[in-house]
C-alpha cells in the first residue's frame, strides 16, 4: 500500500513539475491536460484523476512553486548580505513570476494563492533584511521594506526589458547595483541618514 502511495505522490509531483514548466517555457494558455499528458508519457485521464480541473492543476502549480521558492529563498536569507541574494534571486524567477501573474488576473482563487505566497516571500525577505539591517548598525536608518521593494523592482524591471529585447542602460545599472551591494562598507555609509 505505502508503494502504491509513493508511486501515486511521485506521479503527482511528476506533473506538477511538468506543468510548471509547460508555464515557465510558453506561458499558462499553453498549458492543457492533453499537452502536459504528452510531456510526462501518460494518458490524459491520468491527469484529470490527479487534478479534477485545469484550475486545481493551476494552484497546485502555483503552491508547488510558491513553496519551493520560499524554501530556497529562506536559505538564500541566511548568508551574508540577503539585498545580494535578493538581486540575484528575482531574475532567475520572474518570467514565471509574470505567468503567474497572467493566470491571476483571469483566475480569482489563482490570484487569491499568489497573492498569499508573494506577501509571504517579501515577508521573508524584509525580516531578512531588517536583521542586518540591525547588525550592521543602521536598522533604525532606512526602511527595510524600501531596499527590498528597490532591489527586487530593479531586478524584475531589468529581466522583464531583457524578455522584450531591449538592454539599453541594463550593463551600468547592473555594475553599479552590483558594485554597491558587494562594497558593504560603501553600501552602510550610503544608507545612514545622518
Amino acid at each position: 500500500m505505502a508503494d502504491t502511495r509513493r508511486a501515486a505522490e511521485v506521479s503527482r509531483a511528476m506533473l506538477i513539475q511538468a506543468a510548471a514548466q509547460i508555464i515557465n517555457d510558453e506561458g499558462y494558455a499553453a498549458l492543457s491536460a492533453r499537452v502536459l499528458a504528452e510531456k510526462v508519457g501518460l494518458k490524459r485521464q491520468i491527469v484529470h484523476y490527479y487534478f479534477r480541473t485545469m484550475e486545481d492543476l493551476l494552484l497546485a502549480v502555483v503552491r508547488y512553486y510558491g513553496d519551493e521558492s520560499a524554501e530556497r529563498l529562506s536559505e538564500a536569507m541566511k548568508a551574508g548580505n540577503p539585498l545580494e541574494a535578493i538581486w540575484h534571486e528575482e531574475p532567475d524567477t520572474s518570467a514565471t513570476t509574470y505567468a503567474f501573474l497572467a493566470m491571476a488576473k483571469h483566475i480569482p482563487s489563482v490570484q487569491s494563492e499568489v497573492e498569499a505566497y508573494s506577501s509571504k516571500l517579501r515577508e521573508l525577505k524584509i525580516e531578512a533584511v531588517s536583521r542586518w539591517l540591525a547588525a550592521e548598525g543602521i536598522g533604525d536608518k532606512v526602511s527595510a521594506a524600501a531596499l527590498v521593494t528597490i532591489i527586487q523592482s530593479v531586478a524584475q524591471g531589468l529581466k522583464a526589458e531583457q524578455m522584450l529585447g531591449t538592454r539599453a542602460g541594463h550593463a551600468e545599472v547592473r555594475a553599479m547595483v552590483e558594485t554597491w551591494l558587494k562594497d558593504t562598507k560603501k553600501l552602510r555609509e550610503s544608507l545612514r541618514t545622518d
